[in-house]
């Protein structure tokens, strides 16, 4: 072996923990990443702009997914070279694989997709396959993060900014699986793949409710409960939705403003679990957080009680409009299951917050 060669292999043995690390924020940075230009993606696919496998949206994504894959190779790199906690370390890093395998299997398969078939919906397989690798690999990534703080007992709040940044990828890539399973945007010239109303009511009544708690209160508890997390975190979902499914849209862009009324529940939320922890506390919040989910999912939640509802043409133009003629009913008949699936959010961040954190120092 030469000199310079013994000298990398030293630098990797003595840095290995820190190199898994870095990796493991690569993923999580290019999820982020990945979320943000599929969620460009659905506006302009809704805007009838001119799509093609090489549109910037696409750009973003793929960007993401290669910052993705080099994070993955630092993760692997990282890890084959630790002299402790490689077991701790093992699930993320098995997580961040199958998750990446499917992210760049999903390159291929979309640009084939596009070049037979134009147009693409939400729920075709090349959609499918990435949104998958994005719900993975920012699993893997946010256990990695945390297992590392965990072992190493950081308290500085740098470093805790870490873990919001790292659940926020879960949290988007997990509302594209459900927006999948419950928007009408999956019809197109050659396949059907619209899921049947009733069940992208139940779907979103019910998926989005418990992501919205569950998100939160996980990063919550892997911060140790520390103060002004929930308005953090949900703050950066907002300024994400806005800035990718609003503000494009100018015929709805002036309503930025009524969407960041959204944080009131967020920062109400953090206050009242700054007073008191107790179970029956944290249940309360995760009912409220639960509730509000049609206020937070603006705009493109409204299709999917559209469809079963009203049963409208709605274009760009009438999201407003239609919006609000539903509200009070998609409220009367969705209220009661979506404080439940917010409960039940709160109850597994415990069970998985226990199980993530579960780590000999």
């Amino acid at each position: 072996m030469s000199g310079n060669a013994f000298s990398l292999n030293l630098f990797f043995r003595d840095h290995s923990e820190k190199i898994f690390l870095i990796g493991t924020i690569f993923v999580s940075f290019g999820i982020l990443l990945v979320t943000v230009g599929g969620s460009w993606d659905i506006t302009n696919h809704l805007l009838n702009k001119p799509e093609t496998f090489f549109s910037p949206p696409h750009a973003l994504i793929y960007i993401g997914v290669a910052i993705s894959l080099i994070g993955t190779v630092f993760s692997f790199v990282g890890w084959k070279n630790l002299k402790h906690h490689s077991d701790v370390y093992f699930l993320s890093l098995k997580i961040e694989l199958i998750g990446i395998a499917l992210l760049v299997g999903a390159g291929p398969l979309d640009f084939v997709w596009h070049s037979n078939f134009g147009l693409d919906g939400l729920l075709s397989p090349p959609h499918l396959t990435l949104i998958s690798g994005m719900f993975l690999c920012s699993i893997g990534a946010m256990i990695g993060i945390s297992r590392f703080l965990k072992i190493h007992n950081f308290e500085k709040k740098l470093f805790y900014l870490l873990l919001v940044l790292a659940v926020l990828p879960v949290w988007l890539s997990g509302s594209g699986i459900v927006s999948s399973l419950s928007l009408p945007f999956s019809n197109t010239d050659y396949f059907e793949f619209n899921p049947e109303p009733t069940f992208a009511f139940v779907v979103a009544t019910v998926g989005f409710p418990f992501l919205i708690s569950f998100s939160l209160l996980l990063c919550f508890r892997l911060v140790g409960g520390r103060f002004g997390v929930l308005s953090l975190l949900g703050g950066l979902f907002l300024l994400v939705s806005s800035s990718t499914a609003i503000i494009p849209n100018f015929a709805i862009s002036d309503s930025v403003l009524f969407y960041s009324l959204n944080l009131i529940p967020f920062v109400l939320s953090d206050f009242i679990l700054f007073l008191n922890k107790s179970k029956k506390y944290f249940l309360f919040v995760g009912g409220i957080l639960g509730s509000v989910f049609y206020m937070v999912q603006y705009p493109y939640v409204m299709y999917t009680f559209n469809e079963i509802l009203l049963g409208k043409l709605v274009s760009p133009s009438l999201i407003y409009f239609v919006y609000f003629e539903l509200i009070q009913t998609v409220l009367l008949l969705t209220t009661i299951p979506a404080i439940v699936a917010g409960i039940a959010g709160v109850l597994v961040s415990k069970i998985l917050s226990k199980k993530i954190l579960m780590v000999e120092k």
